[in-house]
């Protein structure tokens, strides 16, 4: 196999004026793509210096059910900061639980996509 990454993860979004300001305004992500296609708008947004964007569609795509929700970890060097940063921006983040490969908390975006915030522990070989 010369499969060497996660490219990008697609979540469904109803409103994607909404979905870019809170990923690139609320969470600080690069907006990496924004392109007309021919099906609507491409948009990916990603960490900043992130390997994997997160591409925003708010319509079916390649057999996505548009309805279903999703959940993804994104890693983070302090957890503390960021939910109170967070909860500055009038977010509903949880407080940080203690688990054996780090700390997180959750939140959810506008359209209810789950997303955990790590800070990892150094836990066995688990990926920063």
């Amino acid at each position: 196999m010369n499969i060497n990454r996660i490219q990008f993860l697609t979540v469904p979004v109803t409103d994607l004026a909404r979905a870019q300001d809170f990923y690139v305004g609320k969470l600080g992500f690069d907006l990496l793509v924004d392109v007309s296609g021919p099906h609507g708008r491409f948009v990916m947004v990603g960490p900043k210096g992130a390997e994997t964007g997160i591409v925003l569609v708010d319509r079916p795509v390649g057999g996505l059910d548009h309805d279903a929700r999703v959940h993804f970890q994104l890693s983070t060097a302090d957890v503390d900061a960021d939910i109170e940063e967070l909860r500055a921006q009038g977010l509903d983040v949880g407080d940080a639980e203690e688990m054996p490969w780090g700390r997180v908390t959750s939140l959810k975006d506008p359209d209810g996509n789950a997303m955990g915030l790590l800070e990892p522990s150094g836990y066995g070989d688990w990926p920063r």
